[in-house]
């Protein structure tokens, strides 16, 4: 197996771990801009662990490896973080084979990273609600510069400084990381054993009690466009027809995944969508017509970040299937299918070396710090298991 492949799985545990850690803490706890500050803390990691080993080409398997494993998540949508982790992992390696294994490429791929996550939210918003809801935020821009006096910037001068300032948060993350990296590349933990092994049969088991079926994974591709086109061209009476019987077939299919509509947040959004909408669309009718024509687009806002969750929480849970999973490994994607199961056989040591979860939140840069000093030992842990293996 290719040494590339083993070594962007214990990136992937790594990666994984502080997913799970971290990740699960900062959701749970509704905490604003979680999404940014788990980007941040995985471009410390993924800097740092490059340092130890700064070879080209393991960034990018590494987030490819751990935006599977992110496949098994119990999450209800999993094909948006999928997505993000394995973008962060391209956007990184681009930056740093573009720029250099130095200083200046690292700082790069810090910036990259954190302007391809605010690109991310920027589409991810575009896919639920429209380009109404850009329309709106402008208004409400506009009334809060009328409002405040001593606001006097430009909405799309907002969006550029907003924009620097993701980058240079990215540029600080991304020296930071690699102080860190230094530090630890000097203070491996060499030749310690584990227990666990590393041939993980996780990703093979389905986590759904559901019959899979490729058919409706195909015809979930075709409607979820077609419906979102429906929807930016249809008054809300025919948009509401068109999507009931969607509704209906989601509900009734995929209802253990639709977990993010059993929280009272997410209708709580939705209601603040239809209150801005109300508020701040523009209309060409005067008076409270005016107003109920804002309201409906409001609504078919509304419809169409529905469409959107239920059908990201219906393509996610066809995309586990095992026969899906099992194609990786028919189709000459061999060694990806192994770093998987290679990085969650070491993601039980991963997240123990993490000590707990109070401690990892109290102080990420530590614990972070703390498992990088273990990558030489779970690398040639993993050596050893493929030796094993080879020999039985």
């Amino acid at each position: 197996m290719n040494d590339k492949w083993i070594k962007a799985s214990v990136l992937a545990g790594l990666w994984a771990g502080v997913e799970i850690i971290a990740g699960s803490f900062l959701h749970n706890l509704k905490i604003p801009f979680s999404g940014t500050f788990l980007t941040l803390i995985s471009i410390v990691l993924v800097i740092g662990f490059f340092q130890i080993w700064p070879r080209y080409g393991i960034i990018w398997r590494a987030g490819l490896i751990t935006a599977l494993m992110k496949s098994i998540s119990p999450s209800s949508v999993i094909l948006g973080p999928m997505i993000a982790i394995a973008m962060e992992g391209f956007v990184m390696e681009f930056a740093i084979r573009m720029v250099g294994r130095n200083i200046m490429g690292y700082i790069s791929a810090g910036m990259l990273t954190m302007v391809g996550i605010l690109i991310h939210k920027i589409v991810r918003l575009y896919l639920l609600y429209g380009w109404d809801i850009f329309v709106i935020y402008e208004e409400m821009y506009n009334f809060a510069t009328r409002s405040l006096e001593f606001l006097h910037t430009q909405p799309m001068r907002a969006v550029f400084i907003l924009f620097v300032i993701y980058a240079l948060l990215g540029a600080v993350v991304a020296l930071f990381g690699y102080k860190l990296g230094q530090r630890s590349k000097a203070e491996q933990y060499r030749d310690l054993s584990f227990s666990a092994s590393s041939q993980n049969e996780i990703w093979n088991r389905p986590t759904e009690a559901i019959v899979y079926s490729t058919r409706y994974l195909i015809m979930l591709i075709i409607l979820i466009p077609l419906l979102l086109y429906g929807l930016n061209n249809l008054t809300w009476v025919p948009a509401l027809i068109l999507t009931i019987p969607w509704f209906i077939f989601v509900f009734r299919r995929y209802h253990a995944a639709l977990r993010q509509l059993r929280k009272w947040l997410f209708w709580m959004q939705l209601l603040v969508i239809l209150v801005l909408a109300w508020f701040f669309t523009k209309t060409a009718e005067p008076g409270l017509e005016g107003r109920l024509m804002a309201l409906s687009n409001g609504f078919i806002m509304v419809l169409r970040a529905l469409v959107v969750v239920t059908g990201f929480a219906a393509l996610s849970t066809e995309l586990r299937a095992p026969l899906m999973q099992r194609l990786f490994f028919r189709s000459g994607f061999r060694q990806l299918y192994l770093s998987v199961n290679h990085a969650f056989g070491i993601l039980p040591m991963v997240i123990s070396s993490f000590t707990t979860t109070r401690r990892f939140i109290a102080n990420p840069a530590r614990s972070i710090a703390t498992s990088l000093r273990y990558v030489d030992s779970w690398h040639h842990h993993l050596l050893r298991q493929l030796d094993e293996g080879e020999t039985d």
